[in-house]
């Protein structure tokens, strides 16, 4: 779990909407399912997933989500900088079975890593939209080391949309607690399941305030790479 420094910023706050058809599928205002808390609570547990990151002298442990299935394999997406050198990478799943992930693709810039599973035909967090521009819930699984994977649902009264990251320009800032073994975590909104973004770590004068790359980001960056491959 990375820290961030904080400073003001008087950047445009309203991210626009690039529709691409290798996106997976956007939900949009009314015409998403409403969901209750619970249920975003279910998809939350069966589509996010803990990773183990094994060798070299340091032991990690980061949270991921399922983004793309098929029959026979897996996308599984996170923090880019959970990579170590000469790691493997065992994925524990919402089943509760472990598989080692094959490769991985990395894009540095948004703190963004794909890790490929030979395991097909998992439930996929797969809709997403822009981060909400006035309150709402959000919802993600809190990962700590020594602890089991937890499901926290908090009050998000704004985004500190004039709040960035010095080291992280793409992140946005959120009234949410993290900790180490966190960074990854998919954050939906808890009124419909819906992911909006993903935990990459805090800020290091206020641990409360958790940096966050938005869904649309990562989403435009993956219809960029093209098709799943």
């Amino acid at each position: 779990m990375r820290r961030y420094t904080l400073r003001a910023a008087i950047a445009g706050c309203l991210l626009l909407v690039v529709p691409a058809p290798a996106a997976p599928a956007r939900a949009v205002g009314a015409s998403a399912p409403s969901r209750s808390v619970e249920a975003a609570r279910q998809i939350l547990f069966e589509t996010t997933v803990r990773i183990y990151v094994e060798g070299g002298a340091q032991q990690g442990l980061c949270t991921g989500w399922v983004g793309w299935s098929e029959e026979s394999r897996s996308a599984l997406y996170t923090a880019a900088h959970c990579r170590r050198e000469a790691a493997r990478y065992r994925v524990q799943l919402p089943d509760g079975g472990s598989v080692y992930a094959t490769h991985y693709t990395r894009w540095d810039a948004l703190d963004l890593m794909a890790l490929w599973v030979p395991r097909g035909r998992l439930r996929v967090l797969r809709a997403w939209k822009p981060l909400p521009e006035g309150p709402f819930h959000a919802a993600y699984v809190l990962s700590e080391r020594g602890s089991a994977p937890r499901f926290v649902d908090v009050p998000i009264p704004r985004v500190f949309w004039e709040l960035r990251f010095e080291n992280h320009p793409t992140a946005i800032a959120l009234p949410l607690y993290s900790a180490p073994g966190t960074s990854g975590a998919p954050v939906v909104d808890a009124a419909d399941g819906v992911l909006v973004g993903m935990i990459v770590g805090y800020a290091t004068d206020r641990p409360e305030v958790a940096a966050v790359v938005p869904a649309q980001t990562i989403y435009d960056a993956l219809a960029a790479a093209g098709p799943s491959r």
